[in-house]
Order: C-alpha cells, then structure tokens, then sequence
C-alpha cells in the first residue's frame, strides 16, 4: 500500500502570483505541502514579502516546508553568442542564488541556454554549447561559495523558435559530464510530455540520486500549458507507483499558473493516492 508519508509533495511559486513569498509559503502550509520553489522573476521576487528573506526561513521552518529556488530564466539566455547578452543572464541568475542564499535555501533549479533556430548552423551551435558549460562552471562556482547545489532541468521542447542544450537525459548527463562540478538534474514531468505520456522513466536515466527536484503539471501533448493534473495526457499514477517502489525522494513540486489549478492538482493527487492503496 502507498503511504502518503512517503512522498513529498510541494509546489512551484508561480510568477504569476498575485502576492509574495511569504504568502505563498501560507497557502502551502493550508494545502499541507511540505517543499516550496520560489521562482525568482519579477515582479514576484521583488514584492516587499518576497524580500523579507529571514522572516520567509523562520516560517518555512516554522511550517516543515522545505526550500529550493527556481533561477531567473525569462528573457534569459546563458549561452547566447552574444557576449554581453550572456554576462546579464549570468548576473540575474547571480541575483537569484544570492536571495536563495540569504534565505538558506541550498538547492536550485537552473536552465540551459539555447540557440535561436533562425541562428543555426554548425559552428553557431558548437559555439553556443561552448558558452553554455562556460556559463555552468561560473555557476557552478558561485552557487558552490553560498552553499547551493544546482540542478539542471530538462527544458520544454515545445517552442521550437530555441535550439535547447538540455533537453532529454543524454543531452543532460553529457552537460553533467563536461562541467566541472557536480551538477544535479531537476525533472520536469511536464516538459518530458513531449517524449512520452509517462516521462517517469527521466529518474532512472538521469540517476534517482542525481535528480533532487521535479516539476509536476500536465498538458495536452502539443505545448507547455502547465495545466492540472486532472487533466491533460500526463499519467500521474505511474510516476506515484515508481516514487515508492523505487525509493525517490525528491519533492514533487505541482507548478501551476493560478491558486485554483494548484488546489485542483492537490485534491487530484491525494485522490490518486488513495486510490492506488486500495
């Protein structure tokens, strides 16, 4: 039988959210989610309760909330071929660890570059994915001095208009190789819709004890709607069954784009979990 004990189900602070933070944090703990990923984008990240970063550390303890930050990415490109381009994405992604410092958080997500598709051509791509374990191993040093662990996610295929380093785990486990500095993984299950109806199986080839953070939403196959969990081809049940029977523990973090969908995707998967114990 499951035990919902078992698995550690959070949430992703949407940017979207209307409040900061420190709200959201609240309405984890309403929803009895034990892991928080704040998203560093503003305007969320600079919200005066967004800012409160000790008084955010004291209630997450307070609730048995875990932590971890997702890493500016919006407008963002570490391996542009663009030089000037590619130090300002290293800075906000800079900015973004030094808050998750500040709050103790010690794991991050962190996005790939990409080419854009009208760019291409073999030395544009080679040059790309030069710039981008370059951009990595200055990140990976500087999260490294705060305390902070980085996790590569697997990125969403859907947009073509951007030629994506990280994508599928050997794309991933080929960056992990090349950096210097251990790299994590940050799974996406929704983003791994776009390969398969049950993405479950990106733990196993990335390596359950590299994998320290996921994303949980669903979609109809054909673009990255981040849509509830009832709905959609996502085939959640698959993903629970193998959490337990394949001892993951990793937070299974819901990123939705509005509280109601969180609180849909909440009630779906508890529902889901007690009717595999059955």
């Amino acid at each position: 039988m499951l035990n919902k004990k078992d698995i550690v189900l959070g949430a992703v602070c949407f940017e979207e959210y209307a409040s900061g933070y420190l709200e959201f944090l609240h309405l984890a703990e309403k929803l009895g989610l034990h892991w928080v990923e704040f998203k560093f984008e503003d305007p969320l990240a600079f919200r005066s309760s967004s800012r409160q970063y000790s008084r955010i550390r004291e209630t997450a303890d307070a609730c048995n909330i875990g932590l971890s930050m997702h890493t500016s990415f919006v407008g963002l490109n570490i391996a542009s071929l663009d030089r000037a381009k590619r130090a300002a994405s290293l800075r906000q992604v800079e900015e973004s660890l030094l808050a998750a410092a500040e709050m103790g958080i010690k794991l991050a997500t962190v996005h790939s570059g990409s080419l854009p598709a009208g760019d291409y051509s073999e030395l544009n791509w080679e040059n790309s994915r030069v710039y981008n374990i370059e951009s990595l191993n200055s990140l990976l040093t500087f999260a490294s001095l705060h305390g902070i662990s980085l996790c590569l996610e697997n990125g969403n295929a859907y947009k073509k208009a951007q030629l994506k380093h990280a994508l599928h785990p050997g794309s991933m486990k080929e960056i992990a190789d090349t950096v210097e500095g251990k790299l994590n993984f940050t799974v996406d299950f929704g983003h791994g819709i776009y390969m398969s109806k049950d993405p479950s199986y990106l733990v196993s080839e990335l390596g359950t004890a590299n994998v320290k953070l996921s994303h949980l939403h669903s979609n109809n196959g054909l673009e990255d709607s981040h849509s509830p969990l009832n709905s959609g081809v996502l085939e959640l049940e698959k993903i629970l069954l193998r959490y337990i029977r394949e001892g993951w523990t990793m937070p299974l973090s819901i990123e939705m784009k509005n509280e109601a969908d969180l609180q849909n995707s909440v009630d779906y998967v508890n529902e889901t979990i007690n009717m595999l114990g059955i």
